[in-house]
């Protein structure tokens, strides 16, 4: 695969994943967690299970529960927000080792 490719496929797996994290983050602002879950759940079925869009969702998942954190630490709640910020960075960890995995992947076919 020549180079104009890859980059190719690593811009649409960023669109794609980009695209589901937003579609997750704001359905977690406007709806509820039921709304979260949903998003996800047919972000993911739509693309295939695709590892990209997977991320995605995993990463805006993370984005709504780090808000929920922040929301939570200003109302007081110390112990429950810095429970769910925590939680968020490790999801956004997560989210970024399976994001990298497969540009690594991308990146590596021929």
């Amino acid at each position: 695969m020549i180079l104009g490719q890859r980059r190719r496929k690593v811009i649409g797996l960023i669109a794609r994943s980009g695209g589901a994290a937003i579609a997750v983050t704001l359905a977690g602002a406007f709806v509820n967690w039921v709304g979260v879950a949903g998003t996800g759940a047919v972000a993911v079925a739509i693309s295939r299970a695709d590892t990209g869009v997977l991320a995605g969702v995993l990463a805006g998942i993370s984005a709504v529960v780090g808000c929920e954190g922040l929301v939570r630490l200003f109302q007081g709640e110390i112990g429950r927000g810095l429970a769910l910020s925590i939680g968020s960075v490790i999801g956004l960890g997560f989210a970024a080792i399976i994001f990298f995995e497969v540009v690594k992947g991308i990146e590596a076919s021929e």
